[in-house]
């Protein structure tokens, strides 16, 4: 099967969407879809299509490294749509299990589809050139830049690098496909029995080792094939977001507020791990409070759903227990959403952690004095775990650490503790990079770093 010059033209205009729009890819996607339901457009995201668009946006640096080495000059940035077609053509005779020529001739013909014929010579030469020398001196002028080598933007492999010298591995953890990791409903069923289930339908998985919910597939598959998935006995959620309804200390009879809770896998988990619960789930984004309702709905689970900010929620009772998951960089979870090494920058950073302390201060003033808040993120940074807590416990009194610990082989280089809670980084086969803080709400000044 050869790719068809509508594949990459709809490849362009996701890569597009990324580097021009600043927009994710999985939002662009949904985008497309709804529009051609809508009868709109007439946009096809095929498999193939969103295999090559995650594919060059997570070698973005080493195939633009290599493409700046195959032209004479730089493409004018009015051209971006011929130089993403060039990355799509190069990525596709890397990777895709076809004819190299095959991509070639599409990449030539869909030149016209973009309206620039006069380009098609430019296309050839340059994707013919690189299968001849795809193996030497390219190769090595990629292997001796770094971002190109890492497939990170300097600041991030600066970040990272001074950060976690002790965890080479994230470059690479990152550049890879993140499993399809499932969350076992404990109220329908249990791991073993749904375990059972697999095996019956010849699906291969491992049990996470973190998380006693946490089931791993070997192979993703759609989640409509799933087993017993329509009649809730398990959501995908990757394992160390399945970590939270344990840690936070849960007991039947709390006021538990989850106060950032799109898109609601951790506020159903909450339900799951402890029903007998009051729990008041918020979150500012319309579209997010609605695929909340739409988990409760599958999962048989109910709860009270705001769709209010955080910043202006004032209820007339404070919390047992706060979960506190911060808009952040995103930076545990790259190998899901790639995008986010093109679209995050360096100054994004003291930005979030500005809103990260806001919400914190604003989310303690929420708990009771003896409750218990778990911070969390899905970053690697420090800036954005460690730094934040470290700020509310200086400038909070009445704010102290609780311990936070994991029962298992503490042999791993999966996880650390660090100053103020637990780091996970993101791994080949297992779990995304998230982080935890737990932290109480005393009646005297009580620190303990």
């Amino acid at each position: 099967m050869q790719n068809k010059p509508h594949e990459y033209l709809e490849v362009v205009w996701c890569l597009m969407g990324v580097l021009k729009d600043h927009k994710h890819l999985g939002e662009l996607f949904a985008e497309a879809a709804v529009s051609a339901r809508q009868g709109r457009t007439d946009r096809n995201i095929t498999p193939l299509v969103r295999q090559i668009c995650y594919g060059v946006i997570r070698q973005y640096y080493a195939l633009d490294k290599t493409l700046e080495r195959l032209l004479e000059k730089p493409l004018p940035p009015k051209h971006l749509d011929l130089k993403l077609l060039l990355l799509a053509g190069i990525y596709s005779i890397i990777e895709l299990n076809r004819p190299a020529y095959a991509s070639v001739n599409a990449a030539v013909d869909s030149v016209v589809l973009l309206q620039k014929p006069w380009a098609k010579a430019l296309v050839n030469g340059v994707l013919r050139q690189y299968i001849r020398d795809r193996e030497g001196q390219l190769a090595e002028a990629v292997d001796e830049d770094a971002e190109a080598r890492l497939n990170h933007p300097a600041w991030l492999i600066k970040a990272f690098t001074n950060a976690w010298p002790q965890q080479p591995d994230i470059f690479q953890c990152n550049n890879v496909q993140g499993p399809l990791t499932l969350r076992v409903n404990t109220r329908k069923t249990t791991r073993h029995t749904y375990g059972e289930l697999l095996q019956q339908k010849a699906i291969c998985f491992q049990q996470g080792n973190l998380a006693s919910t946490a089931i791993t597939l070997k192979t993703a598959m759609p989640v409509d094939e799933l087993p017993g998935f329509k009649q809730g006995l398990v959501s995908v959620q990757d394992e160390a977001p399945q970590l939270a309804a344990s840690l936070m200390n849960l007991a039947p009879g709390l006021r538990v507020l989850d106060a950032c809770a799109g898109p609601g896998g951790k506020t159903c988990h909450i339900l799951e791990h402890e029903p007998d619960t009051h729990l008041v789930a918020i979150d500012k984004h319309r579209h997010r409070t609605a695929k909340i309702r739409d988990n409760l709905d599958r999962l048989d689970l109910s709860c009270e759903l705001l769709n209010t900010a955080l910043e202006n929620y004032n209820p007339s009772l404070d919390f047992d227990r706060i979960l506190l998951d911060l808009p952040c960089s995103g930076t545990g979870i790259i190998r899901r959403h790639p995008d986010i090494k093109l679209l995050r920058k360096k100054s994004d950073i003291d930005k979030l952690c500005s809103l990260q302390r806001k919400l914190l201060n604003k989310a303690f003033d929420l708990l009771k004095t003896d409750g218990e808040l778990l911070y969390a993120t899905c970053s690697i940074l420090p800036d954005e775990n460690d730094q934040v807590v470290r700020w509310l416990l200086a400038s909070r009194r009445d704010a102290s650490l609780l311990p936070l610990a994991l029962t298992v082989d503490s042999g791993t280089d999966a996880f650390c503790m660090t100053e103020t809670g637990l780091q996970l980084f993101p791994t080949l086969n297992q779990h995304d990079g998230f982080f935890y803080s737990r932290i109480t709400k005393t009646r005297e000044s009580s620190h303990n770093l």
